[in-house]
């Protein structure tokens, strides 16, 4: 029965008949998975936190929703997905699963393709409470802190995840995707706005902690985990092996 890899039986060997969309194609190709190859789709829930490393700028925050997008190439030679990165171990960004919009953000992270990276931890999830211009509060998550960038005055640009209480923090930058800028006006912060933090708690709920969709899991023969957006993983037409 042929189907898309979205619709497709779970912890069931699959082979891969087609990839409608060209630049997943290619991408697939990269990790070694072509037409006519063997996966296995995945039932396994991950929990996707934000995560902190270093970089060519320094210690840095990558939003959950990065994360997911984000493989490694390590010292030792192995590839693993950037979730699977232990403390203390190094590699290189090998290729990541997204657009230009990433492109930009790992820019701005000092973690491009093919620069190093050191993995220091994962992070838990916290809420940011967060007075805006002096007037309304809202709260952010860790991972929404980590896509604000400004700077206090006469400080260097940094994200917002290190700002500290009671400081006027003006946002220069909103890193990310249409969806993700849009998503963090609703909350009021747009570039020029100025933040005051003033206080951090452990979250109670994990609403808005983890990317912004469930990803698909899939292994390869070599039993690489890649994940995949639900939209992506309607572009792979796969039918159970034989």
């Amino acid at each position: 029965m042929y189907s898309s890899l979205l619709d497709a039986p779970v912890n069931t060997e699959l082979v891969v008949l087609q990839v409608t969309n060209p630049v997943l194609e290619k991408w697939m190709q990269r990790m070694g998975l072509f037409t006519g190859g063997h996966i296995i789709r995945h039932d396994d829930e991950f929990n996707f936190d934000s995560v902190r490393v270093n970089g060519e700028n320094g210690d840095v925050v990558i939003p959950a929703g990065l994360v997911m997008k984000l493989y490694i190439h390590l010292e030792s030679g192995e590839k693993i997905p950037l979730n699977e990165m232990k403390k203390g171990q190094e590699g290189h960004v090998e290729i990541h699963s997204g657009g230009r919009f990433i492109e930009q953000a790992l820019a701005r992270l000092g973690i491009p393709v093919d620069g190093n990276i050191r993995f220091i931890r994962s992070l838990p999830h916290m809420d940011y409470q967060v007075l805006i211009n002096q007037r309304e509060r809202t709260r952010l998550s860790e991972g929404e802190t980590a896509r604000i960038w400004g700077h206090y005055p006469g400080k260097e640009s940094t994200q917002f995840y290190f700002a500290k209480k009671g400081l006027d923090f003006e946002v220069t930058e909103v890193m990310g995707g249409p969806r993700g800028v849009k998503h963090l006006r609703t909350h009021g912060v747009d570039v020029g706005v100025k933040l005051t933090l003033e206080s951090i708690e452990q979250a109670n709920s994990l609403q808005g902690h983890g990317p912004g969709s469930t990803p698909v899991t899939i292994s390869s023969p070599g039993g690489l985990r890649l994940f995949l957006t639900p939209e992506k993983a309607g572009a792979v037409i796969v039918r159970t092996a034989i």
